[in-house]
């Protein structure tokens, strides 16, 4: 024997709609405190040439999806009202300009113009020519704060940059935690 609660819409004791089905399985959640928003997903479509060993700010040209339209000028800005804990993230395919010439590279989150996370990966002993940097945080943002993404890469033929490509080779992400 299996039971089934059939409802249209859930509401609160004020008779306001928490969620909503269409009748047909699509489910719509109503409430702006239970939906991961602000919420973006940016990619890289064209290369970036690096100033060897020195940090540059990486420009993320292509909006895939950015739900409170908070991207502008390569940062994600928080919304008013949007204040909380976010989940940020980037991935970028690092590029030496020849064949084990690359000697490491450094991802930094910037929040408000200064630094507030650091990921490396260095293969000086064993250099390399390509690698993909993943780095990812957690982070207790206000409204009007901004993240941006910086870089550097220690190429020893001078010649680093980032790969940009219609495929998601290097983007910027973020999304607001519900629940935390």
């Amino acid at each position: 024997m299996t039971s089934k609660l059939k409802v249209n819409i859930i509401a609160d004791g004020g008779d306001n709609a928490i969620m909503t089905s269409n009748g047909s399985g699509t489910l719509t959640l109503n409430n702006a405190a239970l939906k991961n928003s602000p919420a973006f997903f940016i990619n890289k479509s064209s290369d970036q040439n690096l100033s060897n060993n020195t940090f540059v700010k990486i420009t993320f040209d292509s909006v895939i999806f950015d739900t409170d339209s908070a991207y502008a000028s390569d940062k994600f800005t928080v919304p008013t009202g949007k204040g909380g804990k976010y989940v940020i993230g980037t991935s970028l395919y690092t590029d030496a300009g020849a064949v084990s010439q690359y000697q490491y590279g450094n991802i930094k989150l910037y929040l408000n113009g200064a630094e507030k996370t650091h990921h490396i990966h260095d293969v000086r002993n064993n250099n390399g020519h390509q690698i993909s940097l993943l780095h990812e945080a957690v982070l207790d943002l206000s409204a009007g704060d901004y993240i941006e993404v910086y870089c550097r890469i220690a190429d020893s033929s001078s010649a680093p940059f980032i790969d940009g490509n219609p495929v998601y080779q290097s983007y910027f992400y973020g999304y607001k935690l519900i629940g935390a």
